[in-house]
């Protein structure tokens, strides 16, 4: 009979197979499905270059009222900040000083005209006299001479008399154009324009404006070279001109660059430029401060790519393209400005290619991906 197995046996046996189940190698888990994404190709399109300044307006046209003759202040007629018209009265000076120098000046005329006849009627009798040698030829060339000289006084008197008539008018200060005029610098009572034109008060014409932005040397030498090699085309009737203001509205009216200055500010490294706008509601004050937006031309095949597809870093900027095999491959981009909801690129993607737009965070280089078209926005 064969002896019966022990319990000690028995456990030994299970051990050892248990560890020999235990040796075999563990089943390889399934690779996971190439992430989806979201992708965007990259378009070319003809777009306008829009640039962006600090601009601050001024009048159309600025008339500073002045005092002209000497003599104080007599009346205002004028409303502090009122429009007003070509031709209205502002200001009256005390006019009787001038009045009493008109009346002298009259006075001497009469003075010099009375001289007048005599020399001429003394001249008239000597002139027969000479012939007849009943009198000197010094006799008569003294008569003669003294009507040549009354003449001259006459006509002296006579410039005395406008000047005073000038003077007098003077005492009654007119605005030579409309616009809106400003704070009274002078109050009634003073006295005005001793040995200088004092200045009174100022009128700004304003339904027309000019705006003045600097733009940086190496800007304005950048955008002349591509003009010049016809990178960017010239907009038609010349570069145009958008204002944003304070409240971060749009003004309505468009201007032109009028005015570009032929010479650089060497402290500041800028050129100055001076766009007109039209301000009918006037709307825009001297001395408001804007934001220029200026379109200097149009910009022919620039590459655009979506904004979002932008991946920003301390060395610069990142997409990632979808090659033909469907692998990832970064591209280190030279970006230009903001168009819409695109980026204009200046270098390292072509049109054409297609770019991660969704998904971003999902991918690194050489990863097989699954794609899916994004919508285009509105407008592409």
């Amino acid at each position: 009979m064969s002896s019966p197995i022990r319990p000690s046996a028995l456990l030994l046996c299970l051990l050892a197979l248990g560890m020999t189940a235990c040796s075999k190698p563990p089943a390889t888990p399934p690779a996971p499905p190439p992430p989806l994404v979201k992708v965007q190709a990259a378009r070319s399109a003809t777009v306008p270059v829009v640039n962006e300044y600090v601009g601050r307006v001024s009048a159309y046209r600025s008339l500073e009222i002045r005092a002209r003759v000497e003599g104080i202040v007599a009346k205002r007629y004028f409303v502090e900040g009122s429009k007003v018209a070509a031709g209205d009265l502002l200001y009256t000076l005390d006019d009787a000083p001038f009045m009493a120098a008109l009346a002298n000046s009259k006075a001497e005329l009469a003075r010099i005209d009375a001289v007048l006849v005599n020399a001429r009627s003394r001249e008239a009798r000597y002139r027969p006299l000479v012939k007849e040698t009943a009198i000197s030829q010094q006799d008569y060339d003294d008569a003669v001479a003294a009507v040549a000289q009354a003449d001259a006084q006459r006509t002296a008197a006579l410039a005395h008399i406008d000047q005073a008539e000038l003077n007098l008018g003077y005492t009654r200060i007119k605005t030579t154009q409309e616009g809106r005029i400003g704070a009274a610098l002078v109050p009634e009572g003073r006295l005005v324009g001793k040995g200088e034109a004092t200045h009174l008060a100022t009128v700004d014409r304003i339904d027309r404006v000019y705006v003045t932005f600097t733009v940086a040397d190496s800007e304005a030498m950048a955008l002349r070279n591509a003009l010049q090699r016809g990178l960017i085309t010239a907009e038609a009737g010349g570069a145009t001109a958008r204002l944003l203001l304070p409240d971060g509205s749009v003004y309505q009216e468009a201007g032109k660059i009028d005015f570009t200055d032929l010479k650089i500010n060497g402290d500041t490294g800028t050129v100055a430029l001076r766009a007109v706008m039209e301000n009918p509601r006037e709307d825009l004050l001297p001395g408001l401060f804007v934001r220029v937006s200026l379109t200097v031309g149009q910009r022919p095949d620039a590459v655009l790519v979506p904004q979002r597809a932008v991946v920003k870093s301390p060395t610069g900027h990142t997409v990632f393209v979808v090659d033909d095999d469907r692998k990832i491959d970064r591209r280190d981009l030279v970006m230009g400005a903001w168009y819409g909801e695109d980026w204009i690129v200046e270098k390292g993607l072509a049109p054409g290619e297609q770019v991660v737009v969704d998904g971003v965070q999902k991918v690194r280089p050489g990863l097989e991906v699954k794609i899916e078209a994004a919508a285009a926005p509105a407008g592409n």
